[in-house]
């Protein structure tokens, strides 16, 4: 089964990474310029010099704060695979 892409060509989103459900280290990379590229679940990331495994994906829009809708795109990790 290959991924559905969603294409947000430069749309501003906050990506926030979620490591084991824990919520206290979820970490937080603002992208102004709409470069970072999409994960999927499955997808096999390297973050903090370690191996993860996406195991859900959550798209949301924030309206709160500006002008613009801003792609928040939720990213829980495991390292349990």
């Amino acid at each position: 089964m290959f991924p559905r892409e969603v294409r947000t060509p430069h749309q501003k989103k906050l990506v926030i990474y979620r490591y084991n459900g824990d919520p206290s280290v979820d970490e937080v990379v603002p992208d102004p310029s709409g470069t970072l590229r999409l994960h999927w679940e499955g997808e096999i990331v390297n973050r903090n010099r370690k191996r993860w495994k996406v195991y859900v994906v959550r798209n949301d829009t924030n309206l709160t704060g500006s002008r613009d809708p801003i792609l928040v795109h939720r990213v829980f990790l495991t390292d349990k695979f």
